[in-house]
């Protein structure tokens, strides 16, 4: 009879055999399955590769991988499964790779432990503690937070991928639409270093909870670059799939009318199929009569209209202890350990499990056998959140203090590791000791997630005490300081830069002005001015934004701190950015001078970075060198790989514009091995800028441009379209201009002022003014470097601007045919042969050439495009090689057709050797696609033949 159904409900001795209803069902997915079955067979070549499984909540994603976990086993592979958690369960740092390893690690031997984690065991051991026990690890002192964020990732890769070896593995990643942000960061870099392992890694998520803004979005777009990333979307079962679920359920055909109802209903959502017949089948509107499932004919109008509902409705049929107790459960979280339930139940050992039990034999509860004790898991998001969501509001707030006592009482050995979880607990008190635990914990489970570099989720607990101290304290003004500050400084590092400068640390500021606290407000506007740079680079030195900050920062900084080093660099780059170059170069000084004196490598190299930074007067540019060499061999413990990375970038630019070329590189691939080492965002940036500007100087200059498009995809991607487009800028308009396409080049100049306020920069100008002569406008080009010159004020230009200004303006004159101010400039200039300007990328020397066949003096000229060949070739710069080599042709042909030249025979070697310098441009710009050089070599050449 219709027994079955009870029996299993009250714990028949045979009711998990006789009760198919509560057994777990796989049908259909063939494609899919096969699809992951081939990407594993793959991995055990060797060839490692990522896919995401994507659906709906309830659409058989844990199913599917139990299928493929099956097959692993059976082609002698391992799995490893780790999940992630709604906020308010469990909280850690990477947690679904710890819960992944952990496992491992308990079950391997010390020996083959440690010789899996070589070199990187105290790096794992930082986030799976589980190792300090098994294996003796010396743990390493933290270092610079970038570089340690590096080495922890790339310990973890190398773990699994040494595991893999030994025996092939699949990682499981449950519900990575809960992940916080370490576990995506471990996941994007595990994903670049797939090649060769016999690794597979499935990380599942709910499609419909990852809209643009979500942090996994970011993260997949730069996933589905790899060639090693698939993607597995799980639909709904059609009605003839979900008849065949309906029969492997119960063992026989079912009625078309249920299994129709049982799809329009949920559209074939498999967990819902599941759990509307277990509902049916326990309200007893089908029932099982000599071994076949009898039904009556309004079955299909009994179904209950959505999954909640259905889930709702056989909860309900639990017996009231068990209801009560899994309403307990449902505030610990989706996963809780039996010991901390059993010390917040009033209800003897017996009962307990009993409850527990059948809420396991009829498929909501899994039980876990762990060491240390037993855990159970709710089987569905869904049980525990309809759980929760009818719990109570006043009941909630009770349960959750109990939670967080018994958490405290039964974890007292371990509370830092479970921070985050009392932190939660505690926040949903109205107890102000309960609160200001919730603060406290918060504060320390923030710490610990920076400790190991997961800055995502140590300002998501931050965020959280913040709301909590505010309902304690609202009038702790200091505490709320203190709190904001260190959010900040969590946010920068996890790509959050504009709203640091834009809200959090100018509420620090407001507060720390309020306690009339010099400290904290040099120290909130220290942390503004840093996320300012990080969110637009040179272009915000314009906005009033960083000069209300600039201000701040040199009003409350005291004489010989690092709060002044900042503020007085602030200033300097305020100057520049307003050609007051001799004041911006005496700040520069002044804070380097200030960050000798003080104990503080970062600070040191951050005020180095400040002079090496943009071009300076050719007075400066001995200094410049020696603090170049000087710091791209200094010892830099203790610095940021950011700065670092900047020190190291400048550097390279010096040696590079001082015609060293060799010791700009070695100090370029300092840098990229920082950028592959750190996975800085910006450094990566850096490096990518650098070679670019390796392609222009080389004549590639497509792959330049190519780079420039990267470089403003990636930095939107990355948060920073400011910036990107500001490096895309630098690198892609000198190539264009070369190619041709002067006009999308000169297209391009705004690009990088989008900033709000910010008022476009005198070098904007001034790179206008120079494309418009390039492109034959010249009265525009005049019009633009006679406002330039009247703004900044000749004689300061003359004395005080940067040398790759003044050749910025010489050329601009020279293509402009304004002989005055190229005769003044060349003057100036003149000595300054061997240097080459980055910002134009150009060799001093042939515009100096240049300069000199305008105004007549043929002889100095040619030394000068001789000196530029020189040049050239000793940093291998190939467009300006052969600009030169057309220019000296045209020199030479101009001198062979004036009135009163030499004898013919003598015109005739000029004209041979004119042509052999033609002929060697024309086959370089050839070469390099130089379209509007090529044409103008060409021209000189056909004259020459007639």
């Amino acid at each position: 009879g219709d027994g079955d159904a009870t029996a299993a409900l009250k714990g028949g001795p045979n009711a998990l055999t006789d009760s198919p209803i509560y057994r777990r069902t796989f049908v259909a997915r063939e494609a899919e399955l096969r699809q992951l079955q081939t990407a594993f067979d793959n991995a055990l070549s060797g060839n490692g590769s990522l896919t995401m499984v994507v659906g709906e909540p309830g659409i058989g994603k844990t199913a599917i991988c139990e299928q493929l976990t099956t097959y692993v086993s059976l082609r002698g592979g391992r799995t490893l499964l780790g999940h992630c958690y709604e906020e308010g369960s469990l909280s850690m740092p990477y947690l679904a790779f710890v819960e992944a390893m952990r496992t491992y690690v308990l079950e391997r031997s010390p020996e083959a432990l440690k010789d899996e984690l070589g070199a990187g065991a105290a790096d794992v051991a930082r986030i799976v503690s589980e190792i300090r026990d098994k294996v003796q690890i010396e743990m390493r002192p933290s270092g610079d937070p970038e570089d340690d964020r590096w080495r922890l990732l790339q310990s973890v890769t190398s773990f699994l991928r040494n595991a893999s070896s030994t025996q092939p593995m699949l990682v499981v990643l449950e519900d990575l639409h809960w992940s916080d942000k370490g576990t995506l960061d471990l996941l994007v870099h595990l994903a670049r270093n797939l090649a060769g392992a016999r690794l597979l890694i499935i990380g599942t998520y709910r499609d419909v909870e990852v809209d643009r803004a979500h942090p996994l979005s970011s993260v997949l777009a730069e996933l589905r670059r790899a060639s090693s990333f698939g993607r597995v979307t799980l639909r709904g079962l059609n009605i003839d799939e979900v008849l065949r679920m309906i029969k492997a359920i119960t063992g026989q055909d079912a009625p078309w009318g249920l299994a129709e109802a049982m799809y329009k209903q949920a559209e074939g959502n498999p967990l819902f199929i599941q759990e509307a017949l277990r509902y049916i089948v326990e309200e007893g509107m089908m029932t099982r009569q000599d071994g076949r499932w009898q039904s009556g004919d309004a079955l299909a109008m009994s179904i209950p209209e959505g999954l909640r509902d259905v889930i709702g409705k056989r909860l309900s049929r639990l017996s009231p202890e068990c209801n009560r107790l899994l309403t307990v459960a449902a505030v610990i979280g989706r996963d809780f350990d039996l010991g901390i339930l059993s010390r917040m139940v009033n209800t003897d050992e017996e009962s307990l499990l009993t409850s527990l039990e059948e809420a396991v034999r009829v498929g909501v509860l899994e039980e876990r056998s762990q060491v240390g004790g037993v855990h159970y898991r709710f089987t569905h998001a869904f049980f525990r959140q309809t759980l929760y969501e009818e719990t109570g509001a006043a009941r909630r707030i009770r349960l959750h203090q109990q939670v967080g006592k018994a958490l405290e009482e039964g974890y007292k050995a371990r509370l830092t590791e479970h921070a985050a979880e009392l932190a939660e607990h505690f926040s949903h008190s109205s107890d102000p000791s309960d609160l200001g635990k919730a603060v406290s914990y918060g504060e320390t489970a923030a710490q610990k997630a920076m400790s190991v570099f997961d800055y995502g989720e140590a300002a998501r607990l931050l965020e959280r005490a913040i709301d909590v101290q505010e309902v304690l304290d609202p009038d702790d003004k200091a505490k709320h300081c203190d709190l904001l500050l260190v959010l900040a400084e969590a946010l920068m590092p996890a790509g959050e830069p504009l709203r640091v400068y834009e809200s959090v640390a100018e509420a620090a500021f407001s507060l720390a002005e309020a306690l009339s606290d010099r400290a904290r407000t040099s120290r909130a506007c220290r942390i503004a001015l840093v996320a300012l740079r990080r969110y637009g680079a040179g272009t915000i030195y314009g906005t009033p934004a960083f000069g209300l900050w600039a201000g701040r920062a040199d009003r409350y900084a005291e004489p010989g701190t690092i709060d002044r080093v900042y503020a007085d660099e602030a200033l300097a780059v305020i100057m520049t950015a307003a050609g007051r170059w001799a004041e911006s170069w005496s700040g520069r000084m002044r804070a380097l001078e200030t960050a000798r004196q003080l104990d503080d490598p970062e600070a040191l190299f951050y005020a180095v970075r400040g002079v090496l930074n943009g071009d300076a007067a050719a007075q400066h540019k001995k200094a410049r060198l020696e603090l170049a060499e000087e710091f791209s061999k200094r010892a830099n413990e203790g610095v940021t790989a950011r700065t670092l990375g900047l020190v190291l970038t400048t550097s390279g630019n010096e040696f590079l514009a001082s015609g060293d070329r060799e010791g700009a590189e070695r100090v370029w691939r300092q840098m990229d091995e920082l950028a592959t080492r750190t996975q800085d965002s910006y450094i990566r940036l850096q490096s990518l800028v650098v070679e670019g500007l390796l392609h222009k100087v080389d004549g590639h200059l497509e792959d330049a441009v190519a780079i420039g498009e990267r470089l403003v995809v990636w930095s939107e991607e990355l948060g920073s379209p400011i910036m990107g487009r500001q490096f895309a800028t630098a690198v892609m308009v000198q190539p264009l201009l070369l190619l041709g396409r002067g006009e999308e080049a000169l297209s391009l100049l705004p690009m990088a002022g989008q900033l709000a306020g910010a008022q476009e920069r005198w070098g904007v100008r001034l790179n206008r003014a120079f494309f418009l002569a390039h492109l034959g406008r010249r009265a525009e080009a005049n019009a633009a470097l006679d406002a330039i010159i009247t703004e900044l004020g000749l004689t300061q230009l003359l004395d005080d601007a940067p040398s790759g200004t003044l050749v910025g303006l010489l050329e601009t004159a020279l293509l402009s045919g304004n002989a005055e101010i190229a005769g003044i400039l060349e003057s100036r200039l003149d000595g300054l042969g061997s240097m080459i300007s980055l910002g134009q990328l150009t060799s001093f020397a042939r515009v100096l050439g240049a300069a000199a066949a305008l105004l007549g003096d043929r002889e100095k000229a040619k030394d000068y495009y001789q000196q530029a060949l020189e040049v050239c070739a000793k940093v291998r710069f190939r467009p300006e090689a052969a600009l030169t080599h057309l220019q000296l042709a045209e020199l030479l042909l101009q001198g062979a057709s004036e009135p009163g030249a030499s004898r013919k025979e003598e015109a005739d070697v000029i004209r041979k050797e004119a042509m052999e310098h033609l002929d060697f441009a024309i086959a370089e710009f050839q070469a390099m696609k130089m379209q509007p050089s090529l044409e103008r070599a060409l021209r000189h050449k056909g004259l020459l033949k007639a």
